[in-house]
C-alpha cells in the first residue's frame, strides 16, 4: 500500500470516528508534539495543550461532532502526507436545542513515525461570513 492509500485509510477511519462523536483515533493519531493553529487565533504546541482547550469548547455538550468534506490527500514522500478538506463542528447542547455549528477549512500534515502515522501540524480556517 503506499503512503497516500495508508494516509488516506487513517484519516478515513478518523473522520468516520468523530462524525459519531468518537476522538479516541483523533486523539491517538495526534503527535505528542503536534503544533495546532485554531481559528479562534491560538497556536497550541503539543498535544496536552491542544486537547485541554478542545475539552473546554466541547464541555457542556450532550454531543459533538466532527465531519470532513471535499478532502484531498496527498503524498509528499514516502514518510510526509497532507490532507485538506472542509471541516464542520457541531457541538448539540445538554437538553436539546440548536447546535453551534462551525465550518471551515482544515489542513492536517502526517508524518510516518516507526510504523504509525501521527499528525504533526494541523491548521483550522473558519470560513468567511457576511
Amino acid at each position: 500500500m503506499s503512503s497516500k492509500e495508508e494516509v488516506q485509510r487513517l484519516n478515513q477511519q478518523i473522520i468516520a470516528a468523530a462524525s459519531k462523536g468518537d476522538f479516541a483515533p483523533f486523539v491517538i493519531a495526534l503527535d505528542d508534539e503536534v503544533e495546532v493553529f485554531d481559528h479562534v487565533a491560538y497556536l497550541f504546541e503539543g498535544k496536552a495543550s491542544f486537547l485541554e482547550y478542545l475539552q473546554s469548547v466541547v464541555a457542556g455538550a450532550e454531543s459533538t461532532t466532527y465531519t470532513f468534506h471535499q478532502s484531498s490527500c496527498r503524498a509528499i514522500t514516502d514518510t510526509a502526507a497532507v490532507v485538506n478538506a472542509y471541516d464542520r463542528l457541531a457541538t448539540f447542547p445538554k437538553g436539546g436545542g440548536l447546535p453551534k455549528v462551525q465550518c471551515g477549512r482544515a489542513t492536517w500534515v502526517y508524518a510516518k513515525k516507526g510504523p504509525d502515522w501521527k499528525i504533526v501540524s494541523v491548521h483550522f480556517s473558519p470560513s468567511p461570513t457576511e
